[in-house]
């Protein structure tokens, strides 16, 4: 029954772009972001992109957190997300994976749907 509970977790929040690991308690989110054309440098491209990728990464595990029945205002806890990996593209483009723990929140498991 708790593999069940655990799958049912795993597609609400892969729904949102996020992966959930019930075991040990971690939620993680990828934010890509391109460089701007118009940018004289990859590396002033990057400035922005950089911001653009967090806000994905930080909407994804806003969502998660939502699809896992946390309802509280989760702007505390998105502040305490970590950087898991920071890769630059030689364009200026970024990606960034954002780690937060969900030790000690009171999440909900969707609940399993009955067969008509």
């Amino acid at each position: 029954m708790t593999w069940l509970l655990v799958v049912l977790a795993l597609a609400a929040v892969g729904k949102t772009g996020a992966s959930f690991d019930a075991d040990t308690h971690v939620l993680e989110a990828r934010g890509v972001a391109v460089a701007d054309p118009r940018a004289p440098s990859a590396d002033i491209a990057r400035v922005k992109a950089e911001r653009q990728a967090r806000a994905d990464a930080t909407g994804r595990l806003r969502r998660a957190l939502s699809a896992l029945g946390h309802h509280d205002d989760p702007t505390a806890l998105l502040d305490k997300a970590t950087t898991k990996t920071l890769d630059y593209g030689a364009d200026g483009s970024v990606s960034v994976v954002l780690s937060m723990s969900t030790t000690g929140l009171t999440l909900e498991v969707p609940k399993a749907k009955k067969a008509r």
